[in-house]
């Protein structure tokens, strides 16, 4: 009975052995990645700095803009803007260096990032109509239905339309959805901290 006590006890020290350090294990690595995932968060977030990154940064900016248009000397600027970014960046340009500054994010990024990531190169290659709306909260849908119905109509924004009205639309859900995933990497930062 002694020996079969002690070979039961020795096996089950074995197997809780095995699988403490199993868990262990498994925590260890979900942790590195936790930190892989703020490291890249971090550096994305660190190029949206207006030296290091002016494109991102006046996308960025564009996007802020577009839920405050009132009057139409705001319109004209903001139709300026979006001109002026598109001559200096075509859309390529702009596709190419988002990819790049992306990469980082779908790899050590959340399911969520790396959707948010897709779509804003989606958007790029005026896409539009792939991307899932429903995806995202109601506010960004009721922005993106407003601004497409919009452009659809025809609607001039400004004095002066200074852009096709598939480049505005682009330019602007780029520029929310750059905004969506601002937010979605503040949070999930957020997250990992706590």
């Amino acid at each position: 009975m002694a020996l079969l006590t002690a070979t039961l006890a020795g096996l089950f020290s074995v197997l809780g052995g095995y699988f403490a350090a199993s868990f262990q294990a498994k925590h260890a690595i979900a942790q590195k990645q936790i930190e892989y995932r703020v490291e890249a968060y971090g550096a994305f977030l660190d190029k949206t700095d207006r030296n290091k990154a002016p494109a991102l940064s006046q996308i960025i900016s564009i996007g802020a803009m577009a839920d405050h248009l009132a009057t139409d000397s705001e319109i004209q600027a903001f139709e300026d803007r979006i001109a002026l970014l598109l001559k200096k960046y075509d859309a390529q340009d702009l596709y190419w260096q988002l990819n790049a500054d992306l990469n980082i994010l779908r790899l050590h990024g959340s399911d969520r990032v790396s959707k948010i990531c897709d779509d804003l190169l989606m958007a790029l290659l005026l896409r539009d109509s792939e991307i899932s709306w429903t995806d995202y909260p109601s506010d960004i849908v009721a922005f993106h239905n407003r601004w497409k119905t919009a452009q659809e109509k025809g609607t001039s924004y400004g004095w002066e339309e200074r852009v096709s009205g598939d480049e505005r639309l682009m330019i602007i859900m780029v520029a929310k959805l750059t905004q969506v995933l601002v937010k979605q990497l503040s949070n999930e930062i957020h997250a990992a901290k706590t």
